[in-house]
């Protein structure tokens, strides 16, 4: 393995925007990564780690320490003994060609997750969701580098205590790096087509019953037509993440405004739509200043005009905040990881 330094990051992230790491490195296995690690404590450097750069804003200044840029491969498929199926993916596979082996293969459970730039091992860091779906559903286990105790070690999905856009990897940042996922999918499943986009979409398809691929597929399509390729913009996808707010406060603001739309959570709570209280309320969609704006076609996503700064998406973000705030109360945070 090779430590580099001085590597600029942008062109590692796909809002494209970055300074350079201090250091920098590729780990293609686990031997690879303590060396890293121990690379790192030698210098007293801090470390961040690099998957796909889906989820992540870098300082323009870049980060001052060292970048593992994890790049495990390997998946393992095992037939279980109750109907299901085991599957074992390395941190470094690209997640959305995971999901579409999985439903080639006939196996139901990531389906809805179809489209998500990123890798395997970012997935579990915030819960990725979609249309009714979190990755904790499906995850059995997660073998990780405990950097405090220098040792791989394995955990089951409880360990992890996985919420809406939330893990242990978020509440001790900095301690642990995935090597690798395990999930439990099932050989038959009820497909989760609940959500009015996906209805709307099989509707005008006149399809009754649709398939485990023509779910992905319904997903995929779905997804190109709301966000932003961002092959070709500079983007993370939805910037901030919906809010949560107490019955009570969901009760004041469906009176404000009756159209709000609202997911109820398993705890009672409300989810509210973020993007539509930007974009109907805030006037936010298709909003730009200078070289930063939103998604003509979803207000959630932030993107970045070539030339474009972090401090530019900082401030921008910002703003929305603060629309959000004035109108409704509510105090947004950010689903994208800053990285300084």
């Amino acid at each position: 393995m090779i430590i580099q330094e001085n590597i600029p990051l942008a062109a590692y992230t796909t809002f494209k925007i970055g300074g350079p790491a201090r250091f920098f490195c590729v780990a293609l296995n686990e031997r690879d990564l303590l060396e890293a690690v121990k690379f790192a404590k030698g210098k007293g450097l801090p470390i961040f780690i690099l998957g796909g750069g889906s989820n992540i804003l870098i300082s323009d200044d870049g980060f001052s320490g060292l970048v593992i840029k994890v790049e495990l491969k390997g998946i393992i498929y095992r037939e279980l003994d109750h109907g299901a199926v085991a599957v074992s993916a390395s941190a470094g596979e690209i997640w959305d060609d995971l999901v579409g082996e999985t439903v080639s293969r006939g196996l139901y459970g990531l389906e809805n997750l179809s489209a998500i730039p990123g890798t395997v091992g970012a997935s579990p860091v915030q819960n990725i969701g979609a249309y009714g779906v979190e990755v904790s559903n499906s995850i059995e286990s997660i073998r990780i580098l405990d950097i405090e105790q220098m040792k791989v070690v394995e955990l089951s999905n409880p360990d992890f205590h996985f919420t809406y856009r939330d893990s242990l990897f978020k509440r001790e940042k900095g301690r642990y790096i995935i090597v690798g996922v395990n999930f439990e999918l099932g050989k038959k499943g009820k497909l989760n087509t609940d959500y009015k986009d996906i209805q709307e979409y099989f509707f005008q398809k006149s399809v009754l019953e649709p398939t485990l691929s023509e779910v992905r597929q319904a997903i995929m399509e779905i997804r190109s037509k709301k966000l932003p390729d961002w092959k070709k913009w500079g983007t993370a996808g939805s910037f901030f993440k919906n809010p949560i707010v107490s019955v009570e406060r969901w009760h004041e603001l469906k009176n404000k405004y009756p159209d709000m739309p609202h997911f109820v959570e398993p705890d009672d709570r409300i989810k509210v739509a973020l993007g539509w209280i930007l974009d109907k309320l805030c006037d936010a969609k298709g909003l730009v200043m200078g070289n930063v704006g939103t998604y003509e076609n979803q207000a959630l996503v932030i993107i970045a005009k070539p030339g474009a700064t972090a401090k530019e998406v900082i401030d921008f973000s910002r703003e929305l905040i603060k629309r959000v705030k004035d109108k409704t109360g509510i105090d947004i945070e950010g689903e994208v990881e800053w990285v300084c």
